[in-house]
């Protein structure tokens, strides 16, 4: 009796399926949030974060 051991090459939930795409202006709209999220935090906590 042999035991196989499979080492996943990602994580569970990590890769996309396949055939499903982002919608690219979705995408596109994430990232400019991101972008101005990050800053105003920096703007408004510093840039060490922790406030003045």
């Amino acid at each position: 009796m042999s035991t196989q051991k499979t080492t996943p090459t990602a994580p569970a939930g990590a890769t996309a399926v396949p055939g499903h795409r982002r919608n690219p202006l979705l995408t596109a709209v994430r990232n400019v949030g991101i972008a101005l999220d990050t800053a105003a935090r920096v703007v408004f906590l510093g840039r060490d974060g922790v406030g003045y």
